[in-house]
């Protein structure tokens, strides 16, 4: 089974933010660590005006593209 510290090691990952339903995503490129990770997020989520989520992108060996969700670890 891949780690969440795997996956953010060598994958594309974006944050994407916004107020409401509508958000931007851009792509990560600071340290690849959770905790910086979590807290770019922090600051993007302005205290809680805006709302924020980090996804790594990778793909299985089978060549399908899977989104997790860095905080959860969940598929998005």
């Amino acid at each position: 089974m891949i780690t969440i510290d795997k996956l953010i090691e060598t994958n594309e990952i974006r944050i994407v933010s916004g107020e409401g339903e509508v958000g931007t995503s851009e792509i990560y490129n600071g340290k690849r660590t959770i905790r910086a990770i979590k807290m770019r997020l922090s600051k993007e989520r302005c205290g809680g005006d805006r709302w924020a989520i980090a996804k790594v992108l990778y793909r299985t060996g089978e060549g399908v593209e899977v989104c997790v969700n860095i905080e959860t670890g969940e598929c998005c």
